[in-house]
């Protein structure tokens, strides 16, 4: 389904700057060693599912580069897939998860959240969006490295996040219709979208927000079932009940009381909780995790940039129990893991000063 995206996307242009993705974690992410969930959170009585445990099946990944033909664009992806034996019927086929980077990141962001999502049942496509990925910075001096990136930050650059998104599902529509692996065994009727910092503003756009002087929904995708925003943003602040009223579908905002200012923007941790609160109810959840800053929620390694404290390894945990559970929900309709995230099963893991909020 190929777009041609008006020019109020302006608008989204400027929701970026706050959302830099660690720029070196994309860049060390081979080297990075992922959590290993020894010690997950502890589950009410009501479900005894261990959510942030590694699930059943193998994860395998393969990278490739997708060609747009019509835009004359290449996408690199990353693609995580669960290894099994045999087809699958139809009612047994793997969901599939699209994962989008933030600001200067790669297709490598998100590798934890998607190895987890992997081994329980979901292929996930990790999407590089040229033009806002790692090129920014890959070489630059350090005086220049700020001004580089917030020069990434461009309506032209938003529009084509989006348009990957749109070429990306439709390549997947394409792919499982043909049965080329590792796509034979999904279901492309059970789409989820995420993304951290500008992927989480990709996600947002495409889930179906507004701009504040138009009912117009400029960048929904309507394939997708439901999205999970990390670190996602309201920074125009005007009539935000118009800006996020319209996104009707199953939606999880996560963010930090750290998530703050990333290249001297301005923005505050609570703005970051903001579309949740302007969204109407409906399958809406948000969950505000203590001590949790940008880098911890990008689903990667840490790098240089800081050691990965345990407090982190805790917010990682958490965050692949409470995700998985609310894609069981909704890309599943998993009944048990729909009421393990409303009745209180999910809050009871976390701890005392985190937020956890549904509607």
């Amino acid at each position: 389904m190929k777009r041609d995206l008006p020019l109020v996307l302006k608008y989204f242009a400027i929701v970026g700057i706050s959302c830099f993705l660690a720029y070196v974690t994309s860049h060390s992410i081979a080297s990075a060693q992922s959590v290993s969930p020894a010690v997950g959170p502890k589950i009410n009585a009501g479900d005894q599912t261990d959510y942030s445990a590694p699930g059943a099946y193998k994860v395998e990944t393969s990278l490739s580069t997708w060609k747009d033909a019509s835009r004359m664009r290449e996408v690199p992806v990353k693609l995580y897939f669960p290894i099994t034996a045999a087809p699958k019927t139809d009612a047994a086929k793997f969901p599939v998860i699209l994962f989008s980077h933030g600001l200067g990141g790669s297709r490598e962001g998100g590798k934890r959240w998607a190895e987890h999502w992997t081994s329980h049942g979901y292929v996930v496509v990790a999407m590089q969006h040229a033009g806002s990925d790692e090129a920014l910075w890959k070489g630059v001096p350090p005086r220049d490295f700020a001004e580089r990136m917030k020069a990434g930050m461009t309506m032209s650059n938003l529009g084509l996040r989006i348009d990957d998104v749109h070429f990306v599902i439709d390549e997947i529509i394409r792919r499982t219709a043909a049965s080329e692996a590792p796509f034979a065994n999904a279901d492309a009727k059970r789409i989820g979208m995420s993304g951290h910092s500008f992927g989480g503003q990709t996600t947002q756009a495409v889930a179906g927000q507004r701009t504040p002087s138009s009912d117009k929904q400029p960048a929904l995708e309507a394939r997708i079932t439901a999205a999970i925003a990390f670190s996602a943003n309201a920074r125009n602040k005007i009539d935000l009940p118009r800006q996020f009223g319209g996104i009707k579908l199953p939606y999880f905002s996560i963010t930090g009381s750290e998530d703050g200012s990333i290249l001297g923007d301005d923005t505050k941790p609570e703005d970051r909780r903001l579309p949740y609160a302007n969204m109407q109810p409906g399958q809406k959840y948000l969950a505000v995790f203590d001590g949790g800053d940008h880098m911890v929620f990008g689903g990667h390694g840490f790098g240089p940039r800081r050691p990965e404290t345990t407090r982190d390894k805790k917010i990682q945990l958490d965050v692949m129990a409470g995700t998985l559970a609310f894609w069981n929900a909704n890309l599943k309709q998993d009944m048990v893991a729909r009421a393990w995230l409303d009745d209180g099963g999910y809050k009871a893991t976390l701890v005392v000063k985190d937020i956890f909020e549904h509607k």
